[in-house]
């Protein structure tokens, strides 16, 4: 059984040595296709560049058919040399190293056995030196041989060189742009905790002041202190199952401040009064916690005498946009502060540069706020 898998591994590597070449070459692209041509057309013009001043002479298109065939051979064999050689091979590494130097060496020897005997067949050396006016004769064809391999392997080694340079170059572009995705991704994650932080507060201030003026009511008027006792508990079976929840919806932040509110309003003799609209094709859009709500926070936490007489909030859709107008009836909410600036912060983490925040102060002592988010959430 050894003997026999002995005698089968040799097949199998060939078949993957194979494999991996017709793999490698596969991968050729238009860039590579590109940056042959432009290979080929340099290598001409230099070859070339001798005869500028002889383009009358006989000849000369025969020189300048071979030159192009030439490079065409050279630039092909070395691209696909190259390109099977480094497969699989990390950059920078010593095993690169040493296939770069193989493909450079066996360019220039396989495009010596294809271009010598074709320069050979076709009389070139000869015409070559007429045109030169060389009285010298045509060397001997292993000196050809020995010097065209080195003078195709120099070509070659250049513009393997080249290559190399290019692709690293885009490797290192790739693994920038790869870092800072994650970089990103790792950022929205500690956005989204921080966030899920804000919503385990559940604000205690604001549960700590309700529970003392429930406590205080019940001396006077047990029945009303039930009711806002009721409205409490209501609240935060609205609020806490959300705290598990990485987004909710439009209609779902909604109710989260029509709990919050109606909480409050009981407090503080019906204000401030809430007025909704929300169209139907925005009310199950996908919506972020800890972004409108933030805004009527603020808003409540001024003195009795400063609480705002009434809130509008007016949700609908404009193209691929969902737009939530919220005006606040008094006088100073756009001032900036750490809550606004946190607002904006998650807003600019959760969705980059498709959410924006716009605050303007209008007439009537009124602040009105404008949210625009994406629609898709």
């Amino acid at each position: 059984m050894s003997t026999l898998a002995d005698a089968r591994s040799p097949s199998i590597a060939q078949r993957s040595s194979f494999a991996r070449w017709t793999d490698a070459w596969s991968r050729l692209n238009r860039r590579h296709a590109l940056g042959l041509a432009l290979a080929i057309l340099l290598m001409t013009a230099v070859d070339l560049s001798t005869l500028a001043d002889k383009l009358d002479r006989p000849g000369v298109l025969s020189v300048i058919a071979f030159d192009l065939f030439v490079a065409v051979a050279l630039f092909s064999i070395t691209l696909l040399a190259w390109t099977a050689a480094v497969a699989g091979q990390p950059p920078g590494s010593a095993e690169r190293v040493r296939a770069v130097v193989i493909a450079i060496v066996a360019s220039g020897v396989l495009s010596a056995a294809v271009v010598v005997p074709v320069m050979n067949a076709t009389g070139i050396p000869e015409i070559w030196h007429e045109l030169m006016g060389k009285k010298r004769p045509v060397p001997p064809l292993w000196i050809g041989i020995l010097g065209n391999t080195v003078h195709l392997a120099l070509f070659a080694a250049l513009f393997v060189l080249v290559a190399e340079v290019l692709q690293r170059r885009s490797a290192t572009n790739a693994a920038v742009l790869a870092t800072r995705r994650e970089q990103a991704a790792v950022a929205h994650e500690v956005l989204e905790s921080r966030l899920a932080a804000m919503q385990a507060q559940v604000e205690p201030q604001f549960l700590f002041n309700s529970l003392v003026g429930i406590e205080a009511l019940y001396r006077k008027d047990a029945d009303a202190a039930a009711d806002n006792l009721d409205r409490l508990i209501q609240y935060l079976r609205v609020a806490l199952p959300r705290l598990r929840e990485p987004g909710t919806t439009i209609a779902g932040e909604i109710d989260l401040v029509r709990a919050y509110l109606a909480v409050v309003t009981s407090l503080h003799g019906g204000r401030p009064a809430l007025s909704v609209t929300v169209s139907d094709d925005c009310a199950d859009a996908r919506f972020y916690p800890m972004l409108l709500l933030p805004l009527i926070q603020r808003a409540m936490r001024e003195p009795d005498d400063h609480l705002p007489e009434s809130i509008r909030i007016g949700v609908q859709k404009s193209r691929d946009d969902v737009v939530i107008v919220t005006r606040i009836e008094c006088s100073g909410g756009c001032a900036e502060d750490i809550e606004l600036a946190r607002v904006r912060e998650r807003l600019s983490g959760l969705y980059g540069d498709r959410a924006t925040l716009a605050c303007a102060e209008l007439e009537g002592n009124t602040t009105q706020f404008t949210l625009r988010v994406p629609a898709a959430g």
